[in-house]
């Protein structure tokens, strides 16, 4: 990259000393927030710095619609607000929930050594499994990974969901189904179930010192929960406070860049107990940031693309994917939809943070951050000054073709107004 940087739109501006933070790098040595994380999760210290920044009143609501691994539940309950997350997916779910609850680390570590006691016995069990299963792990491993998990179920549900992400970091180190940044891949691995018990001994002693760590001030609420982001005004049954203390939203919705999380997270979704067939359901009915989900079945608010969104997809070569066009289109509609619902349960005066990245389909670039900036206008929010935290070359393949173009990564932020004055 050159030392002169291209010029910005209006609204952004240039914070690259963020690079780190609109990455998962941080979270991978930080107490807890190890333990899982996604591949496009922002770190603890954005969320802190945008709290600093907000300075909500005491008993605030902080959400996340796309929860992800957690992170802004953590850092809102340390810093003792309330904090509701979000997600269509189940594995989203538990893991932010086994991150933000308490636990007693004697309870956990003997559950732990109860589980291994259990699966260590050479007992016989069922290897019928779906093919993707077959694929990853040999009958001597799906063997004790199947006895581990049968013996975590066994479990309360806050160790339960704990110690199920100790199993996941054993699975990954065994299984040939890897996920690799955004994708999925293969690799050949030599049959190793003898490494099995003694890596969920280590992940489990990991989990068991990071809980020393694990210290907040209990907010009245903290949890996640299933639940789509475009339609978040049905919560307000459940938490009527919702729209009157909701004074933060700090979310990264996924980039529409057809990564498909529900195959790259597959091997974690079986493990739960669902079916392909469940996982299918999932994947048509995430938010359509890849070419697989499907317009949803109940009706989203009014959408009339912005200007910039227009220009982008009348730009699209004819030789383009003639997929990319209407993912590009239910992609924004859909996070109209998030916008338009956030309105509705926002305290006025109430801030929004989204951690995006714009992409590039068949040589043009989606300015994701000017579009919805364009999008929030359109509702209502004023377009606080955004964040450029990073600019990401394209791929060898696409630049050979069309050039370098770095695609920037940001963080979009709004704001409601709050009550005219009378």
């Amino acid at each position: 990259m050159s030392e002169t940087l291209p010029s910005l739109p209006e609204h952004l501006e240039y914070r690259l000393e963020l690079a780190r933070h609109v990455t998962p790098r941080l979270l991978k040595q930080q107490p807890v927030h190890r333990w899982f994380y996604f591949p496009h999760s922002f770190s603890p210290q954005l969320v802190e710095m945008l709290l600093d920044e907000w300075r909500l009143p005491e008993g605030a609501v902080v959400l996340d619609p796309f929860v992800g691994a957690g992170t802004t539940l953590y850092v809102a309950a340390q810093r003792g607000y309330n904090a509701l997350g979000t997600d269509l997916s189940p594995l989203a779910v538990l893991v932010s929930n086994a991150k933000v609850r308490t636990y007693d680390a004697i309870q956990v570590q003997q559950a732990a050594r109860a589980v291994m006691e259990t699966a260590g016995r050479d007992e016989t069990v069922d290897l019928t499994r779906s093919e993707r299963l077959r694929r990853a792990f040999t009958d001597a491993e799906f063997a004790i990974l199947s006895r581990l998990r049968q013996a975590i179920l066994t479990q309360p549900g806050p160790v339960r969901d704990l110690l199920t992400l100790a199993l996941f970091q054993v699975q990954r180190r065994v299984s040939r189904a890897v996920p690799d940044g955004g994708w999925f891949r293969w690799v050949e691995r030599e049959d190793q179930p003898d490494i099995i018990l003694p890596a969920f001994s280590d992940a489990t002693e990991r989990i068991i010192n990071d809980l020393e760590h694990a210290l907040y001030r209990r907010p009245s609420v903290c949890e996640a929960l299933q639940h789509d982001a475009r339609y978040l005004e049905s919560l307000q049954s459940s938490y009527p406070r919702l729209k009157n203390s909701l004074q933060a939203v700090i979310t990264s919705p996924p980039y529409p860049n057809r990564h498909d999380y529900t195959r790259i997270f597959q091997i974690e979704l079986l493990t739960l107990g669902m079916s392909e067939e469940e996982i299918f359901a999932l994947r048509y009915a995430a938010l359509r940031s890849n070419v697989e989900a499907r317009s949803p079945e109940q009706a989203l608010p009014p959408f009339h693309p912005p200007a910039r969104l227009t220009d982008t997809l009348n730009a699209l070569p004819d030789d383009a994917d003639e997929r990319i066009e209407p993912m590009l289109r239910g992609y924004f509609e859909d996070l109209n939809a998030v916008l338009h619902s956030i309105w509705q349960v926002l305290s006025p005066g109430g801030y929004v943070a989204l951690v995006v990245g714009n992409v590039r389909h068949a040589g043009v670039m989606v300015p994701v951050d000017e579009i919805l900036l364009a999008l929030g206008e359109s509702l209502g929010y004023r377009s606080l000054t955004s964040w450029v935290a990073r600019l990401r070359g394209n791929s060898a393949q696409q630049m050979g073709r069309y050039g370098r173009e770095p695609a920037r990564e940001s963080i979009v932020r709004l704001r409601k107004p709050a009550r005219p004055h009378h």
